[in-house]
């Protein structure tokens, strides 16, 4: 008697060699750190002119001395520039009027000794990377878009179908019911071309923003709310001095930081135009104290952030 069964063998799983992501050993710098420890790039700065570093970004938080690894963040295309030159005062219910025509809620928890507010508007697409705008555009779409303008394509629909049911013999058709079969047809027709065009008119989301100064330092806060309510925004203190950051809203996970300038007329928000800039700071010194194998080539250096363009065709040309 013979028996056969079949049965499988899963393959033994292989770590990822985190070696192998930077050549150290192939450029001498294995054997330099093995010699000299500390000449780990502690007490230099490299400034890194890309598309900008995210300072969330893992390995990029700490020196391998304990000091902060991103210590400075600019924008040099100019995309997250704000005239915030105009400056109001709250009412006698703690609001201000922003640029957008919202009114906004100043939280009681905010210090400001002047009690001048720097004012501005910001439409968030011209400092969203190109993927990231459409994904955004994508979802408001499926959100603000698809349920009516559908459920609109699908009445019109029906109504079409219904006159061509109600007169079989299209031959015979009187003018008016041509002009309505006509009238028909293009409702049908329109609705299923603006489907088409709503990413050429979706302007996307205009935020308000207000800049003060706390008696310290100048603070900015973007109503991502929409609605006037800042308590429920994050209020940002200037990079150099606080190394604030925050995520413009959940759904874009977009990392950014402000710099204040002319006594507040002009903020500037620093995001960062791709990923690339950020895998050329961890090459050069990225620092994982449980990793070291993914540590960069100088895990000691602080970095400086240059962002000099929005998108990839202009710093990838040089």
């Amino acid at each position: 008697m013979t028996s056969s069964s079949s049965f499988s063998i899963t393959p033994p799983i292989i770590e990822f060699p985190k070696w192998g992501l930077l050549p150290k050993k192939e450029t001498g710098v294995l054997n330099v750190l093995s010699k000299h420890p500390e000449y780990d790039g502690r007490g230099v700065v490299i400034a890194i002119f890309d598309s900008g570093v995210d300072p969330g970004a893992a390995g990029l938080q700490v020196t391998s001395d304990g000091k902060p690894k991103v210590i400075e963040r600019y924008d040099c295309g100019g995309a997250g520039d704000v005239d915030t030159s105009t400056v109001v005062k709250v009412d006698d219910t703690n609001h201000i009027t922003g640029l957008s025509g919202r009114k906004l809620k100043i939280p009681t928890s905010w210090k400001n000794p002047t009690g001048d507010f720097h004012i501005g508007l910001k439409n968030v697409y011209e400092l969203y990377p190109k993927l990231l705008q459409e994904r955004i555009q994508k979802e408001r779409k499926e959100k603000l878009w698809d349920p009516s303008h559908r459920k609109a394509q699908a009445e019109a629909q029906k109504n079409l179908q219904n006159f061509i049911q109600k007169h079989a013999d299209a031959k015979n058709l009187s003018r008016e019911n041509k002009l309505l079969k006509e009238e028909l047809e293009s409702m049908v027709e329109s609705l299923n071309n603006l489907e088409k065009k709503f990413n050429c008119h979706d302007l996307g989301p205009a935020y308000d923003v207000v800049v003060f100064h706390n008696g310290d330092y100048w603070c900015a806060c973007v109503d991502t709310t929409e609605t006037g309510d800042l308590a429920a925004c994050h209020v940002l203190g200037e990079y150099n001095v606080t190394r604030d950051f925050t995520s413009l809203t959940p759904a874009d996970q977009f990392n950014f930081s402000i710099n204040v300038y002319e006594e507040g007329n002009v903020l500037e928000l620093v995001g960062l135009c791709s990923s690339h800039g950020t895998h050329v700071a961890s090459i050069a010194a990225a620092y994982f104290p449980d990793e070291p194998e993914k540590n960069g080539v100088a895990p000691g250096a602080q970095i400086i952030s240059l962002c000099i363009g929005k998108c990839p065709p202009f710093w990838w040309s040089g």
